[in-house]
């Protein structure tokens, strides 16, 4: 508003201007200043709108943007998974989830198959650290978060506290043995009676046949960090190993309000211990996985370059028959 006030306000003094010109008897150069003028002002007045245009688009842009997560693992898929206590801030799939078969069956539409966070590539024994940020807890791919309380299109408040706090590694777990508390209330690793896992591709697809006995990974939390600071815990507390015996993923439960943790909780309070508004992280090591190896290749989420050479193809075809269809009328 203050912009066009000022250029309205210029046009009307080089009128006045004009005026006093035209009645001095210079009429040849009063049409050329006019012309002048008015050719300034319009210009003005498109430079302000398109100003105001690319600011309208940019803020467009921050309103209704995503975080790109990654989607292609050489290695197994790691993720955090997350609510904090009121069900929000929630992350329940892998982002490389988008090449399961799952997904593809679903369309690709459903937004609860997406994955909001930021995962891990696990090529081999090290140390690696899972994520979900203010930024990619959002939405993915233009699909909202649906589980995340929404203010326009970011957190609505900061997390607080944790119903599930855990860490899976997609593809790990062979169903052979099955890890849980004895009779004793130790934590061991069992041989399973059965496995609910089938014969498959288990570089995406959770429900395939992994790669290890639960026995042969440890893994270990070394930091756990909230907004970049780090958060006290009992790393002797947390629990690990093929703890939900109906996927192939590597459980890393730090806090689960339906697992043994509630009970004997790494946090002194987890309400309080756990709390953040732009991003929580985890810091974790994984030995005995040898040589990982080699998964076949997928066409990149998001290529659709495939369904382009086949409309090609198609549309070539048919101007084919159109063609034929002429010449024989």
């Amino acid at each position: 508003m203050e912009k066009f006030k000022k250029i309205s306000a210029a046009v009307l003094a080089i009128t006045m201007l004009s005026g006093v010109m035209t009645a001095c008897g210079d009429t040849a150069d009063d049409e050329d200043s006019s012309a002048s003028t008015s050719s300034a002002a319009t210009s003005s007045e498109d430079a302000s709108s398109e100003e105001e245009s690319s600011e309208d688009e940019s803020t467009a842009e921050e309103e209704t943007g995503y975080y790109t997560p990654q989607y292609e693992f050489d290695g197994y898929d790691a993720y955090l998974m997350f609510a904090d206590s009121s069900w929000l801030w929630g992350n329940w799939k892998p982002t490389g989830y988008v090449h399961s078969t799952e997904w593809e069956e679903s369309g690709g539409d459903d937004a609860t198959l997406y994955g909001y966070g930021v995962d891990a590539d696990i090529t081999g024994d090290g140390e690696y650290t899972v994520a979900i940020t203010k930024e990619s807890i959002v939405g993915n791919e233009t699909y909202v978060n649906p589980n995340l309380s929404l203010d326009g299109n970011v957190p609505a408040m900061g997390a607080s506290g944790a119903v599930v706090f855990c860490i899976d590694i997609v593809g790990l777990m062979d169903g052979s043995e099955v890890t849980g508390l004895d009779d004793d209330g130790n934590w061991v690793n069992e041989a399973a009676d059965e496995t609910s896992l089938v014969d498959g591709d288990n570089h995406y697809n959770t429900d395939t046949i992994g790669d290890y006995a639960a026995s042969e990974i440890t893994c270990e939390v070394t930091s756990i960090k909230c907004d970049g600071v780090e958060v006290s815990f009992d790393a002797s507390k947390i629990l690990c190993g093929n703890i939900e015996d109906n996927t192939n993923s590597y459980r890393i439960e730090i806090y689960n309000d339906y697992g043994n943790t509630l009970l004997d909780s790494p946090f002194d309070n987890v309400l309080s211990d756990i709390a953040f508004e732009e991003s929580l992280e985890v810091t974790f090591t994984i030995t005995g996985l040898g040589e990982v190896k080699t998964f076949a290749e997928v066409t990149p989420f998001g290529d659709d370059s495939a369904d382009t050479e086949t409309t090609e193809e198609d549309s070539t075809e048919e101007e084919a028959e159109e063609s034929t269809e002429e010449d024989a009328e």
